[in-house]
């Protein structure tokens, strides 16, 4: 008995034979990398959206009354209450 044993190699002396992934090797390796850019592309694309959804609610170029406008529009002041401080905003 020996101190080792002997593995013959896995690829085959045959031109026809793949190997052991049958040929996918390569292949499949380019589809991980581009699942793996969709998916850090995906994240990226989530977190900014979700960090610009504040800057929606008002741009920096509205005005006070355009501010009022958008208030009332809402319904979160009554009429009497927008007409009091549309007043005080022309003065």
């Amino acid at each position: 008995m020996s101190l080792y044993s002997y593995t013959p190699p896995i690829v085959s002396a045959d031109p026809g034979d793949w190997g052991h992934m049958d040929g996918w090797g390569w292949g499949m390796g380019v589809f991980g990398w581009l699942f793996m850019a969709l998916i850090v592309v995906s994240v990226a694309w989530m977190i900014w959206s979700t960090t610009r959804a504040g800057d929606r609610r008002t741009s920096p170029g509205s005005t006070a009354l355009e501010v009022l406008d958008e208030r009332f529009a809402r319904g979160e002041i009554d009429r009497e209450e927008y007409l009091r401080r549309k007043e005080d905003l022309r003065r």
